[in-house]
């Protein structure tokens, strides 16, 4: 027999036995596992479950993975916006305020959806091909789970193998979380937490420690990462909306596995949890089949989200938004269909959010890049966008080996750029690279000549969304151009380079995912069971380079792929042993230290000093002086993301100094 609407009841039970583990399970294991898994679900899940159901009682212009990305991303967005509005309430940020709100917002959610499902003309399930069988013969909700599953694994392994938090940019996220959960509520823009930039993943932390019971440093370290994976889920349905589950499919295996993407994302910072939020407004922007009015209040939201959590991913996915919907109001006048002027709506919302939050919080942004750099980064700009649009919409050539050409020509040109790193700096301030990072370039490599097909044949599927993809490619290209030739401080400009990569991958993917998917359908030049076996051997290609890279970086400590990050156990005792003894003295120590020391244990150090004094130029011996074991490979990490090569004796200066602690990884000498 149906019950109708028992979904309400079945919310209404979870929160009812949410509360219960919350307060009645005990901390001894495995009863907390109850707990946790509890937290995840009111935060990660239910209230943007809720929230999309009120928005579509009936569900309808949706399928599975739409309510799975939006479920999940609307979550994100809430959960900071809430651990705001609590921060600044009286009762603070507590585990019974934390609940208590988001489980109101949850029931409010779904009893205004029960409302507005009893007046709908006809309820309708999501559309049914997440469980038809797919042309690659499985389910379609198999599709999108495989590569989520694949990119939280991987996100979440560097914590699992540490049991602390990944990259450097950890502590200073960790410790405001921590203090907004012991003195709120408080003042975020106050003299105890600092600026107010990057607040959303800090907010989130502190939300998800308090309802699971762990510390910041445990709970940040674990949920962080699994929010990062879900930008999978944004990104498969962005792509199925356009150019089908195939295509979907293999982009989100691509960026699921691809070595920047989990290395900037496995961290805890603002970009981690930036990602699946800037992915969800392109989805947004490019999801034809919601109601205007319903994209602008997602989009409101979600936007308000990231410019807190990271006002940089904001600015450029204004940017990316902005290029995209010119290029969609030239698609359409080129065909003669209504123009519909709504396509520059969504980055005019977020381009005034920024502004906003730039104006009343972070004054000193507009100061922080020159007015020549403001300029010549819109000129690089209107160059990528110039070049996009004239690729997007010249006649497509007739001639079969124009095709094959061009191919082998993106190959040359990746291959030429990787070439160069390893021998002379591309950008002020990078290091040249040894040979052997060709082959970690090389899936870019191999890649290229996929995304040239694709982008042939994504000008022949018939949505005036089709070569989007194009000009997100070609914004942040204008990016990585500013920072390798714009004569910006170094730097700034090796941050933009390496970090840029990260947003220029998802659109990357999505034209390899058309162009294999071209190579699959159209192999008239040799038989077609070489040509699939052929395609499906570089694909998987592909995806191994990619995890043996992320090997690399995790387990073989290679020097120029973030090896600092990962952070270990007698690392971070040693840290905890300097602030218990050492508070009124300066430690001499790399960056990978000073990261811990100073925005996490509140110490002064100072990087420069232990460098000098190893290298044998400074003018006295430190008072504190911090090694491990990873300086005899890799030598003295400075800014800059890479470290610098130390004397073949540099050894030899700790004699003489005392050493007052040792814990088989890292020593600590007095001088």
């Amino acid at each position: 027999m149906h019950i109708p609407f028992s979904w309400f009841w079945i919310f209404a039970s979870f929160l009812f036995f949410a509360a219960l583990t919350v307060y009645l399970a005990p901390q001894a294991q495995p009863y907390a596992y109850l707990r946790y898994i509890s937290a995840s679900i009111i935060v990660l899940f239910l209230p943007g479950f809720a929230f999309t159901k009120m928005l579509f009682p009936d569900w309808r212009g949706l399928g599975y993975a739409d309510v799975a990305a939006l479920s999940l991303g609307v979550s994100l967005a809430l959960t900071p916006l809430t651990a705001l509005v609590l921060n600044y309430a009286s009762c603070g940020l507590k585990e019974g305020s934390v609940l208590a709100l988001l489980s109101v917002l949850t029931i409010l959610f779904a009893a205004i959806a029960l409302v507005r499902q009893r007046f709908c003309a006809r309820q309708e399930r999501p559309s049914n091909k997440a469980y038809r069988r797919t042309s690659f013969g499985c389910p379609e909700a198999f599709l999108f789970a495989l590569p989520f599953v694949l990119a939280v694994c991987l996100r979440v392994y560097p914590f699992l193998i540490s049991g602390l938090p990944f990259s450097v940019d950890a502590w200073p996220s960790i410790k405001y979380a921590e203090v907004l959960l012991e003195r709120s509520p408080v003042r975020l823009e106050g003299e105890l937490l600092g600026s107010c930039d990057e607040l959303g993943d800090r907010l989130f932390g502190a939300a998800i420690s308090a309802l699971t019971g762990l510390k910041p440093l445990r709970a940040m370290a674990f949920f962080l990462p699994l929010a990062g994976a879900t930008s999978i889920l944004m990104l498969y349905a962005l792509v199925r909306e356009i150019y089908g589950e195939r295509a979907s499919f293999l982009a989100s295996m691509l960026l699921a596995t691809a070595f920047t993407d989990i290395i900037l994302t496995a961290g805890v910072k603002g970009e981690t949890y930036a990602h699946p939020l800037y992915m969800l407004l392109i989805l947004l922007f490019l999801h034809e089949g919601m109601v205007f009015w319903k994209r602008i209040l997602l989009f409101s939201m979600v936007g308000a989200s990231l410019v807190l959590t990271h006002y940089y991913t904001a600015m450029l996915t204004a940017t990316i938004l902005a290029s995209m919907g010119i290029a969609t109001l030239i698609s359409r006048w080129k065909v003669g269909a209504r123009l519909g002027a709504y396509s520059l709506i969504l980055p005019s919302i977020l381009s005034l959010q920024v502004l906003a939050y730039l104006t009343i919080y972070a004054k000193w942004a507009f100061m922080f890049i020159s007015s020549i750099d403001w300029i010549s980064a819109a000129s690089y700009q209107l160059v990528s966008f110039a070049s996009a649009l004239y690729l997007a919409f010249k006649p497509s050539s007739s001639s079969r080996k124009r095709t094959p050409l061009t191919c082998v020509v993106a190959s040359i040109v990746a291959f030429t750029l990787a070439f160069l790193a390893t021998r002379r700096p591309l950008v002020p301030g990078a290091p040249v690279l040894p040979s052997r990072y060709l082959l970690y370039a090389s899936p870019l490599i191999i890649a290229a000549p996929l995304s040239v097909l694709g982008h042939g044949a994504s000008k022949s599927v018939k949505n005036c969304y089709a070569v989007l993809p194009l000009f997100w490619l070609a914004t942040v290209l204008g990016l990585e151009g500013f920072a390798i030739f714009g004569n910006v401080e170094p730097g700034l400009g090796l941050t933009l380079a390496y970090r840029g990569v990260n947003f220029l991958l998802p659109p990357f993917f999505i034209l390899c995912a058309i162009g294999f998917l071209q190579l699959l359908e159209n192999g008239a030049s040799s038989p077609k069971r070489l040509v699939k076996a052929s395609t499906f051997t570089v694909l998987i290609v592909i995806l191994a380079l990619n995890i043996f890279t992320f090997h690399a970086a995790i387990f073989t400590h290679e020097r120029y792929l973030g090896y600092f990050w990962l952070y270990r156990l007698p690392e971070y005792r040693a840290g905890s042993w300097i602030s218990s003894k050492c508070l009124n003295f300066t430690v001499a120590g790399d960056v990978k230290f000073a990261y811990l020391l100073r925005c996490y244990f509140g110490l002064k150090i100072d990087e420069f000093e232990g460098f000098l004094y190893l290298v044998g130029k400074a003018s006295s011996k430190p008072a504190i002086l911090l090694t491990y074991d990873q300086m005899l490979k890799n030598g003295y990490v400075l800014y800059g993301g890479y470290s610098l090569d130390l004397p073949k004796n540099w050894n030899e200066k700790t004699y003489e100094l005392s050493l007052v602690y040792e814990n088989g990884l890292v020593k600590i000498h007095c001088g």
